[in-house]
């Protein structure tokens, strides 16, 4: 069988040059009979190269072509129509050029269209999305340009997956997607399609993933997106929408993934309804003009939340307690708002916390002028990288707690936050750091050893003059001294 099946790819490579088929009529024959043949041709995963077509196109049998994540280059011939009973045609990751010609919309029996990651150009066929059999179209990473159009009238459509992320669409979302009812995957982020969101989109009643960030569409939510009851992830970042969040929002029982951060013009309160989908493992709203309070109902209760992103906002009031129950949150982004209050004393709670971004609100330490006590709860968090605090008026000491952080913070910042006392020792245990930032305080004393190496260190590898400069051998020298010094004491 796999012997018939080489030959089978092997005489249909041969058709592609006519220079090579014979003039004789015999031969001609038994060509035809074996082209008649040829039902599945698969050379994925390969290292071809040159040219796929180079002359008429004549396999009527093919039900499977599969040359994906080759080399191959050249363009889809107008021949490709003749391949009728074709269903699974599969380009993706080679370097295939031009159009992608309308003959393709006469594969009637099509269920698999994959040319993601070509450099094909040109508009997307409307033929397309007349092939009642077709399942799913991947033409991500591509220079696809142009509308998307589907044709006036009723369509009989059975497609599942729409993915066209990552071209150059133009134009607005067509107002008669709504023909393509078994649509569960809509990917059109990052094109430059304009215009608003349909307000009926919500007809989309299977839909599970929606993608449409990455573009400058504007205009409002529509509250009809709250009529997708199975939806898992909505992704609508960096666009230009405005308005409130609608609290329709809240009826997604089935959210994962939230995102509307980066479109800069969303105002109003976040509805405390998205706070009661238990299933969200991504809140996104950050640069924003939101306001508002966090809510701070007693009864939410997020155990999936992973990531909290409402940073850049003009959010006010305390935060929530019931963020410190968010047991599998990774990243709390809260920074640059309006918000007062302490900073809670249990968040060592978020044991998989790796980013605490509060700096630059109005966060407070109680009792004023003593040590910085969440921070002793913040030494369980042994996962975490990212400590950003500074611009608040927190009016504390650094306790010597400090030097229990985890060694896997990289970044730490608190800046102008009305800090005083002496830099505890205990900062060496910090092994990790590349970032330490601690301007714009009110600290005395000397600078500890620790932190006085690295600095002389850090001089020392970035004079001016090269020939000035320490050599590799002695910054590892000078590192093991330092490390056997005061961090294994």
């Amino acid at each position: 069988m796999k012997k018939n099946i080489l030959l089978l790819i092997l005489l249909f490579l041969i058709q592609f040059s006519l220079s090579i088929a014979s003039s004789n009529e015999t031969d001609q024959q038994a060509l035809l009979v074996f082209q008649n043949l040829i039902t599945i041709i698969s050379l994925a995963f390969n290292e071809l190269s040159g040219e796929m077509w180079r002359g008429p196109w004549y396999v009527p049998q093919l039900r499977v072509l599969n040359l994906r994540n080759n080399s191959l280059t050249g363009i889809i011939p107008p021949s490709v129509g003749n391949a009728t009973k074709m269903m699974i045609f599969s380009l993706s990751g080679n370097r295939v050029s031009g159009n992608i010609p309308k003959e393709v919309g006469n594969l009637s029996q099509l269920a698999n269209l994959s040319l993601t990651d070509n450099q094909l150009t040109g508009f997307i066929p409307s033929e397309l999305f007349n092939i009642s059999s077709l399942l799913a179209i991947h033409l991500l990473y591509n220079r696809l340009s142009g509308p998307l159009l589907l044709d006036e009238g009723n369509i009989v459509s059975n497609l599942k997956f729409l993915g066209i992320s990552k071209n150059q669409i133009s134009g607005c979302i067509p107002s008669n997607i709504c023909q393509l009812t078994e649509l569960k995957i809509l990917s059109i982020s990052f094109n430059n399609i304009t215009g608003d969101i349909p307000r009926n989109i919500g007809c989309l009643s299977k839909l599970e993933r929606f993608s449409i960030g990455d573009n400058p569409i504007k205009g409002n939510i529509p509250t009809s997106l709250g009529n997708i009851s199975i939806l898992r992830s909505l992704y609508c970042s960096n666009n230009r929408i405005m308005g409130q969040i609608p609290p329709e929002l809240g009826k997604l029982s089935n959210l994962r993934e939230l995102y509307f951060g980066g479109n800069y013009n969303l105002i109003g309160e976040i509805p405390e309804a998205i706070f009661n989908i238990s299933s969200l493992e991504m809140i996104e709203f950050n640069f924003n003009k939101l306001s508002g309070r966090i809510p701070t109902t007693t009864g939410l209760h997020l155990q999936n939340l992973q990531e909290l992103l409402l940073g850049e906002n003009q959010l006010e009031g305390e935060i929530p307690s019931f963020i410190t129950n968010a047991s599998k949150l990774q990243i709390l982004s809260l920074e640059n708002n309006f918000l007062t209050g302490t900073i809670p004393t249990n968040l060592g709670n978020l044991r998989e916390l790796r980013e605490l971004l509060l700096h630059t609100n109005q966060l407070t330490n109680e009792p004023r002028g003593h040590e910085l006590r969440f921070v002793n709860s913040l030494t369980d968090c042994r996962m975490l990288q990212y400590l950003q605090l500074g611009a608040n008026p927190l009016n504390g000491v650094l306790p010597n707690s400090i030097g229990n952080l985890s060694s896997t913070i990289q970044n730490f910042y608190i800046a102008d936050a009305l800090i005083h006392g002496l830099i505890p020792t205990s900062i060496g245990n910090m092994s990790g750091l590349t970032t330490l930032v601690f301007e714009g305080n009110n600290l005395t004393g000397s600078i500890p050893p620790e932190i006085a190496s690295m600095i002389e260190l850090a001089l020392d590898c970035t004079k001016e003059m090269a020939e000035s400069r320490i050599t590799m051998k002695e910054v590892v020298k000078r590192l093991n001294k330092i490390n056997n010094t005061f961090l294994e004491t």
